[in-house]
């Protein structure tokens, strides 16, 4: 990976704090489109809500890159997310798709992840619903 913007942007993503939120700023395309499991948004000021929102909310996120396969300007990202929720270390595992515009910096951001198995069946309440309702699915195949 040569792109200068990614390798910060991966980083920023490693070290994100509140303070350092507005990094993406030079890193991103004002019209960046960001899509997960939860969002689909545009532009850069959307995106920055997501995250500042996240480091807001949730107890000790921290992002981790395992795994980085690029060609010309699309990337391939295996990450995961640890945070504490519940009172236990939780951890998301995911990918995510990146592609950069002709200057390099990141245009479109697109995460896929399993929220059903690595958030809603964590829920307290809702989650045993949704455990109980996976195991009539899986009865029935």
């Amino acid at each position: 990976m040569t792109n200068k913007y990614l390798r910060e942007y991966l980083n920023l993503f490693e070290n994100l704090t509140i303070s350092n939120l507005n990094t993406f700023d030079r890193l991103i395309d004002k019209n960046i489109i960001f899509i997960d499991p939860f969002n689909n948004i545009k532009g850069n000021e959307e995106f920055k809500k997501i995250f500042k929102n996240t480091l807001l909310k949730i107890q000790e996120p921290k992002f981790h890159v395992e795994s980085i396969t690029s060609k010309q300007n699309l990337t391939f990202i295996k990450w995961n997310m640890t945070f504490v929720a519940f009172g236990e270390q939780q951890k998301i595992t995911g990918l995510s798709e990146i592609i950069t515009n002709k200057e390099g910096k990141v245009k479109y951001h697109y995460d896929y992840w399993d929220s059903f198995s690595q958030f809603y069946i964590k829920l307290p309440f809702l989650g045993s619903i949704f455990k109980l309702f996976s195991t009539l699915v899986k009865s029935k195949i």
